[in-house]
């Protein structure tokens, strides 16, 4: 009955019965079994076409969506044999699905694990996503597989490995995970196995080595960790090896000798050590050997030189060292050689002139050492060398004009010295040239601009003198210039305009003059910087033509007048310095048209009255220094138009990236609550001016905050008033304001992260919360000039004291009392301790000698008493001491030596002093008295001379005269009178 009902499944075809009738007539002969077998045969085979058909049928439905690319599958009365990419055997049996490059999008189409005679699988390329099934074993005549750069996840199937007639496995950049099973031992028929950019991880199984027939091993950039296999010197047919990124560890497996087929070896970034073994270079047939980016030992094999074949070797960041061998020059047929960054601190061979048909040459970094080999000259096919970051000596050998092939060429940070020769105008096809740091001298000729397409020049940082008025006349390719750095005087030429550059860097030479008009005509400048040279007049009117300039830096010259309106033109600009001159008058309104700036620095010039509200149409901005100029008025609410763009700053705008300095003007007025709004600020500058009122709470709303400096302002009321953590500040700056009241007791959580405090010259009072001091985060605290009292808090109760980062500590000229005990212990990293002019009493603890890392000690003016401090004397590296002021027999360092107070044979002290001492201490009396004296009476005559009247012994000083003679150093009376 099953039979008959498979013959009755089929009849429906039409033609199954009719083939049927003739088959059966055919083989009457034969007995009853043997009729059986065909038949139950011939219905199967029959079943499985019927059913490819019907699969496809289903495989198209599944990828609708893309009917677009597979047009003929939804749009003809073609039969499904004859669709694009469907191979058949016969017209019913599908043998090959292959759709590479079609976008399905779709998950793997559990219906292709339905044709059973599918020999050849590709869908590579087509966006498929989710797991591979485990079905995927059901298709038992596959050979080839190919589902690579696809957005597959999840381990390879186990059922995988039960296909033993797979030949080929690509399933390459894909994000599979998992392992590696050793089941993979079953595919003996195995030859190509691609498995690389995926998430695979585990160590490589020993079987692999079982694959005899493998040609093509790649598993790169993977999370394969252990070391490589012995068992993979099994395989000799290997023409193909890349086991690159992962995280193998160990040396190179023994026995690599044995692939002799291989063509291709690469190792690279991964954690191999050991030395490189000689065996490797007994592979004959090696072309591609590749082992950067490891942790080798040793340095590279002499034996290097037997590998004829080679023609590219790879040895960059091997941690190589030793001498370069002289065999490298054998291999004649290497054509790309990377030995940078390596440790061979010797020089590079001169058999390196035998490589005729090396076209790259890269030996950065490599410790190099010596001179250039001339020999390189001979290395015709050379088109890019480096030899950057060496210690290579002397000049460019002459024999490297016969580098007639080179395009970049690159020197830089070097030691190489003499004049630039004529080596570059012999390069007819040179592109760019790079010497910057090294001792070039002398002026550059016009002759380096026969290298007609040459397009980049650099020669920063070098020795290089004399005028450019013609040097580059000629370059009429020249699109990069950097000559910073150097001494190049005289002006700079109007030329420069007709070549087109787009970036002009000739920051930090000696040209004078003033600033040629026409160089602002320039139609391809992005980047001009004339920063740090000599150059005087004013700024031209010209400067609004330079329609796609980026970046303009013209600080620190002479440049005087105001900064012309036409500067508003130049609507591409993003970063405008014109620090450092001696620019007058106001900010142009005009000058906030340029709406993409991202960095406006006008800092150190003469620029007057206020700062304009158009500021707000800078919406990009991120960085504003407007500092040392002598602005006036208030800081408008609109100076936060800009600072509200989160993205990540550009490299050449990091370091004033949220850089708000308004310092050293004439601001008046309080600080604006609308400083909320500049929500990337990360340092704030207000030092140096005339602001009142109190610290606005919206400073604790600058969530990116990391430097706050208010100082010297005349602000009043209390520190800060705001509760919230602010998490990101570490500098806070609020000296000589007229700030009162308390240091809050919560300081530590308010402040959390607190590097530097600097609190002096205010009105605090009450005593230091230990919140303060015991801070893990805090390094500098300055609390010096206040009204402090109390003790100081050395203990950190509830804090872990090992963590006590305090370094600079100066609490003096306040009220604090108490005494200093073994605590001070607490605090080992201090290098600075001041805390003269205060009330504190007992004996001085002897733990201060322990302090090893200070050199600044001030305890006079005090009220200390008992014995000397000598272990002060044996702190390694302390400079100053000052105990004067206080009931100690010490006064300073130099008392360390003296006899009675600090000798090695000195118990205790002397009641009388011995003659010679006291005739010292006399005389000096006598020269203070002296002194004084005349200060008096030269005082007096200037000061009838200037105002005709006669000053009194106590009137107080000028500021000028204050600051003058506080530094210094005056001898108490105390010290004398030892």
């Amino acid at each position: 009955m099953r039979g008959f009902c498979l013959l009755r499944r089929f009849d429906v075809t039409g033609e199954s019965v009719p083939v049927l009738g003739r088959w059966v007539k055919s083989i009457a002969l034969l007995d009853g079994i043997s009729l059986l077998i065909l038949f139950v045969c011939f219905i199967a085979t029959s079943a499985f076409a019927e059913s490819d058909i019907n699969n496809l049928y289903a495989l198209r439905h599944t990828v609708a969506e893309s009917k677009g690319f597979l047009q003929d599958w939804f749009n003809s009365e073609a039969h499904p044999c004859n669709w694009t990419g469907i191979t058949c055997e016969g017209r019913d049996s599908v043998v090959a699905i292959e759709l590479p490059s079609v976008p399905l999008r779709v998950p793997f189409p559990l219906c292709i694990t339905a044709f059973r005679s599918l020999g050849r699988l590709d869908l590579s390329r087509c966006d498929l996503s989710g797991m591979l099934p485990e079905a995927l074993g059901d298709l038992q005549n596959l050979q080839y597989l190919d589902l690579s750069n696809n957005e597959l996840t999840g381990p390879m199937p186990f059922s995988l490995y039960g296909l033993k007639m797979l030949k080929e496995i690509v399933i390459d950049r894909n994000r599979l995970s998992g392992q590696l099973s050793p089941a993979i031992a079953h595919l003996q028929n195995l030859t190509k196995l691609l498995i690389s950019n995926n998430n695979i991880s585990g160590e490589l199984p020993p079987e692999l080595g079982s694959l005899k027939n493998l040609e093509v091993l790649g598993f790169h950039q993977n999370r394969f960790n252990g070391s490589i296999p012995e068992s993979f010197g099994n395989l000799t047919r290997l023409f193909h090896l890349d086991a690159s990124k992962n995280n193998l560890t160990g040396s190179i497996f023994p026995g690599i000798s044995a692939l002799q087929n291989t063509q291709t070896l690469d190792f690279s970034s991964n954690s191999l050590v050991g030395p490189i073994p000689n065996e490797i270079t007994r592979l004959k047939m090696l072309e591609h050997l590749s082992l950067g980016f490891n942790n080798f030992t040793g340095g590279i094999p002499k034996e290097i030189g037997n590998m004829k074949h080679l023609k590219e070797l790879s040895l960059c960041q091997c941690n190589l060292s030793g001498t370069i061998p002289w065999s490298i020059g054998s291999l004649r047929s290497l054509m790309e050689l990377d030995i940078s960054g390596n440790y061979f601190d010797s020089e590079l061979p001169a058999s390196v002139g035998d490589l005729g048909n090396l076209t790259v040459l890269i030996a950065r970094n490599a410790k190099l050492i010596g001179s250039i080999p001339k020999e390189l000259g001979n290395c015709k096919k050379l088109t890019l060398l480096r030899l950057s970051f060496n210690s290579f000596t002397g000049c460019i050998p002459e024999e490297l004009a016969g580098l007639e092939g080179i395009v970049h060429f690159e020197a830089e940070d070097n030691k190489l010295s003499g004049p630039i020769g004529d080596c570059i105008k012999k390069w007819g096809n040179v592109v760019s040239v790079n010497l910057a740091n090294n001792k070039f001298n002398g002026s550059i000729r016009p002759t380096i601009c026969e290298a007609k397409l040459l397009r980049s020049l650099d020669l920063h940082c070098n020795d290089l003198t004399g005028s450019i008025e013609e040097a580059f006349e000629g370059c009429k390719n020249l699109v990069h210039l950097d000559l910073q750095g150097n001494n190049f005087n005289g002006g700079i030429p109007e030329y420069l305009a007709e070549l087109p550059l787009t970036i002009l860097e000739l920051s930090y030479n000696r040209f004078t003059g003033v600033l040629p008009g026409k160089l602002f005509e320039s139609s391809t400048i992005l980047e001009m910087n004339l920063n740090n040279n000599m150059l005087t007049g004013h700024i031209p009117d010209s400067i609004g033509k330079l329609h796609s300039l980026q970046m303009l830096k013209i600080g620190s010259n002479c440049l005087e007048g105001p900064i012309p309106q036409a500067v508003g033109a130049l609507e591409n600009l993003t970063e405008i310095s014109l620090d450092g001159n001696r620019l007058s008058g106001s900010i142009p309104q005009e000058l906030f048209n340029c709406r993409n700036l991202v960095m406006l620095n006008l800092s150190s010039n003469n620029l007057t009255g206020p700062i304009p509200r158009s500021i707000s149409q800078l919406t990009s901005l991120t960085g504003l220094v407007l500092s040392h100029n002598q602005l006036s008025g208030s800081i408008p609410a609109e100076i936060c138009g800009g600072f509200t763009n989160p993205t990540h700053p550009d490299s050449e705008n990091v370091q004033h990236h949220g850089l708000l300095d308004l310092s050293f003007n004439v601001l008046t007025g309080r600080i604006p609550p609308a400083i909320k709004n500049c929500v990337i600020l990360e340092v704030l500058h207000l030092q140096g001016n005339l602001l009142n009122g109190s610290i606005p709470a919206e400073l604790g709303e600058l969530k990116n905050i990391r430097i706050i400096d208010v100082s010297l302002n005349a602000l009043d009321g209390p520190m800060f008033p705001w509760s919230a953590p602010l998490l990101t500040l570490q500098g806070l700056f609020l000296s000589n304001n007229h700030l009162n009241g308390i240091i809050p007791a919560e300081i530590g959580r308010i402040l959390p992260n607190i590097a530097v405090l600097n609190l002096s010259s205010n009105a605090f009072m009450a005593s230091l919360p230990p919140s303060l001091l015991c801070s893990k985060s805090l390094n500098h605290l300055d609390v010096s000039n206040n009204n402090l009292s109390g003790e100081i808090p050395l203990s950190c109760p509830g804090y872990d004291e090992s963590l006590c980062s305090l370094v600079f500590f100066n609490a003096s000229s306040n009220h604090l009392s108490g005494s200093l005990d073994g605590s001070i212990l607490n605090f080992r990293q201090l290098s600075t301790l001041d805390i003269h002019n205060n009330s504190l009493t007992g004996s001085l603890p002897s733990v201060l000698s322990n302090l090893s890392y200070l050199n600044y000690l001030d305890l006079s003016k005090n009220d200390f008493s008992g014995s000397s401090p000598c272990g002060v004397c044996n702190i390694f590296g302390i400079t100053f001491a000052n105990f004067s002021g206080n009931r100690i027999g010490m006064h300073s360092l130099s008392d360390c030596g003296a006899p009675g107070i600090c000798a090695p044979d000195s118990i205790e002290h002397k009641e009388g002093h011995p003659p010679h001492v006291i005739l010292k201490a006399v005389t000096i009396c006598a020269a203070v008295v002296i002194v004084i004296l005349l200060v008096v009476y030269v005082g007096g005559k200037l000061s009838r001379k200037l105002s005709g009247r006669r000053p009194t012994l106590f009137e107080p000083l000028s500021s000028t005269e204050g600051l003058q003679l506080s530094s210094l150093q005056i001898i108490p009376p105390q010290a004398l009178s030892s």
